[in-house]
């Protein structure tokens, strides 16, 4: 029984949804905004004769995957499963490892299906309904929760109303709608606080965070809401209350469906149906307190002061050792609950549901209640606004991404300042301010790149995920991350330039100093841009960062300062030519000693380093590096246009990345 606390905070909350409906319904008979029909009640989701074959093994090596035509071998996951999920109830999907539950929600859901064989039907009130449809009218929050650690619940619960519910509704009508779902999950004494950062930044707790996973699906009042082990990873305490905040949304009227490993006792007394499965079949399906007395009656009663669910789930599990009892086992419960009056019930309903379902004409096909009524409901601009926000937030607040590389960028210049301070110009320090400005382009190039693609794709598999679902386009994140993040690699390669140009004793004069800043930032942006890109194409950590020097490295020893570009092998100058060091470093040598007329103690020597006479102006020095001061801008439009080009190519591999994961 519910204490009566219990029952006044749930119907608080059913009456604050109430409120909120009533409130977008006479708005738009005032036409305030377009009408629009919200319906918070779920559905009766049915599903007939599911058969899900797939391969036996995955194939590990290139040739078995792509080149070899012996057919493979398929193995039976889901054998002629058919049941019933009803309206306002929460039904809970329970069996031991590999008895087909993910799976079958795999199949309801239409998600992870690749390399499966599918046979069946799957029926909503009566009419056949395709994956679309599905997905317009349900949500799926997944096992691992994902969420962008440096916003609050608040702000990403904004975040996805803007984007899901979309312009058709206005601020206030969003605002309550998050303030409603904050309060329904429970959310209100966290809503403020950070979501948080793995080993970075202190946040939610784990049953808070599944909790907001909730409320971000539930934000469009779905009208079936799919789980997958919603308490994976937490204690008894939490796990209890997050099912109970799934029993709130279907005794509201939601139609939810879980998975769920191992319940316990107190858990297992929320689910109003569950459903064991066992060897790909559906064993048993009712109410929860039916199970066991089921069990009774075939011979497998549930001892006293006994987790029940913890006994059914170990009765129906296949022991290897002891494999034929316990198919035995498995079978006479299966025929004990297709021969009780609860079992043909089900099965007689999922029947009269299908025979309808055929007899409805495809114009009378199921319509969507929720906001899905679109691919994507904000517009490209409004996907743009809410993305750029949420990514300036992450910039600004993760203590990685702007302070400590604030604090590296200062510190590394300092050094680097005193290193040369103040060099002299003479025929003994021309290396040494050649120097200074090919430390400058490595400098800013090596702190901010590597760091970079950490960044990059631990972001990846959220964006993915988010894409997938419908949230937003690829072109309108990448083009918002991209300038959400360009004010830092403006600032910070110009903040280094400053200190190190005029700490080394560089040509004190503002157009030179102005152009050397240009140049630190184009540099700054290809070496950004070449992270993105190595990120999005390899999209793994360990790899991208393996990767990376692999390109970099040979780039930097063809840059012009480690070897003359007239000694560079004809089979490498392809390289040189793709080197934005060469580019980079070019630009700020000519803008160094074009401006140079005259190095005074050169007049009275004939020779120096080795050379046959000793380079008296500056234009000299760049004769004998190989550079020309008339490559000062053809070098800045190159930069410019490396940073196009690579940026381009990362958002292809995002685009390709996107596509394949739909």
């Amino acid at each position: 029984m519910e204490s009566r606390e219990t029952q006044e905070v749930r119907d608080k909350e059913l009456a604050g949804m109430a409120d909120y409906v009533g409130l977008l319904q006479s708005n738009s008979h005032k036409g305030s905004v377009e009408p629009r029909e919200i319906v918070p009640n779920g559905c009766n989701l049915y599903w007939s004769s599911i058969n899900v074959n797939g391969p036996e093994s995955r194939s590990s090596s290139f040739f078995d995957k792509y080149l070899s035509r012996k057919p493979k071998k398929l193995k039976e996951i889901l054998h002629n499963v058919s049941g019933m999920a009803e309206a306002g109830k929460l039904l809970a999907i329970m069996g031991s490892s590999g008895a087909g539950k993910t799976t079958l929600l795999n199949v309801l859901t239409s998600r992870n299906l690749a390399n499966l064989e599918i046979q069946g039907s799957i029926m909503v009130d009566g009419h056949r309904a395709s994956k679309w449809q599905v997905r317009e009218i349900s949500a799926f929050v997944q096992q691992d929760d994902m969420f962008v650690g440096t916003m609050t619940p608040r702000e990403h619960l904004r975040f996805m109303a803007r984007l899901r519910m979309g312009g058709r509704f206005t601020r206030h009508e969003r605002e309550l709608r998050v303030e409603d779902t904050i309060t329904q999950m429970g959310l209100r004494n966290c809503a403020s606080t950070l979501i948080g950062v793995p080993n970075s930044v202190k946040g939610l707790s784990c049953g808070e965070k599944k909790r907001l996973a909730f409320a971000s699906e539930i934000l469009t009042c779905p009208r079936i809401l799919f789980c997958d082990e919603p308490t994976s990873g937490l204690d008894a305490f939490m796990a209890g209350h997050v099912v109970q905040a799934l029993r709130r949304l279907a005794d509201g009227g939601m139609t939810v469906v879980i998975t769920i490993h191992q319940p316990s006792s107190q858990v297992y007394q929320l689910f109003n149906n569950v459903c064991f499965m066992a060897c790909g079949r559906i064993i048993y399906l009712g109410p929860g307190g039916d199970a066991a007395p089921l069990f009774a009656r075939c011979g497998f009663p549930c001892p006293p002061y006994f987790n029940p669910a913890d006994h059914l789930i170990r009765t129906l599990a296949v022991i290897d050792k002891d494999r034929t009892t316990s198919l035995k086992t498995i079978a006479k419960i299966r025929d004990g609950f297709l021969k009780s009056e609860n079992g043909k019930a089900i099965l007689e309903a999922v029947k009269a549901n299908k025979i309808e379902s055929t007899k409805t004409d495809r114009r009378d096909s199921i319509k969507s209640k929720t906001f899905f009524s679109q691919d994507y409901v904000a517009s490209f601009w409004d996907q743009f606004a809410a993305l750029s926000w949420r990514s300036w937030l992450a910039v600004v607040r993760d203590p990685i991404l702007l302070r400590v590389r604030l604090f590296q960028i200062i510190i590394t210049s300092l050094i680097t300042g005193l290193v040369y301070f103040q060099t002299p110009i003479t025929p003994a320090t021309i290396i040494s301010i050649n120097g200074i400005m090919f430390n400058h382009i490595r400098n800013i190039n090596f702190m901010l790149q590597f760091p970079n693609v950490p960044v990059i794709t631990a972001e990846l598999p959220i964006v993915l995920r988010e894409n997938a679902n419908g949230v937003y386009r690829t072109s309108a994140y990448f083009l918002a991350k991209n300038l959400a993040e360009l004010p830092q690699y403006i600032v910070l390669p110009i903040v280094y330039n400053s200190i190190v140009y005029f700490m080394a004793g560089l040509y004190p004069n503002v157009y030179n100093f102005v152009f050397a800043s240009l140049v630190s930032v184009l540099i700054t942006n290809v070496a950004i841009s070449i992270s993105y890109a190595v990120a999005t194409v390899f999209g793994d950590t360990a790899v991208a960062m393996t990767v990376l020097p692999i390109f970099v490295i040979p780039i930097m020893a063809f840059g012009g300062f480690f070897i003359s570009f007239d000694s560079i092998p004809p089979y490498f100058t392809w390289l040189s030519s793709l080197s934005y060091f060469k580019y980079g470093y070019e630009a700020l040598a000519v803008n160094e000693w074009e401006s140079i007329s005259v190095i005074a103690e050169c007049l009275n020597q004939t020779a120096a380093f080795g050379l046959s006479s000793c380079p008296r102006t500056g234009h000299e020095v760049l004769h004998s590096i190989d550079f020309s001061a008339n490559n000062k801008w053809p070098d800045v439009g190159i930069l410019a246009l490396m940073i196009f080009s690579v940026r381009l190519i990362a958002y292809l591999a995002l685009l390709i990345r996107s596509y394949n994961n739909k």
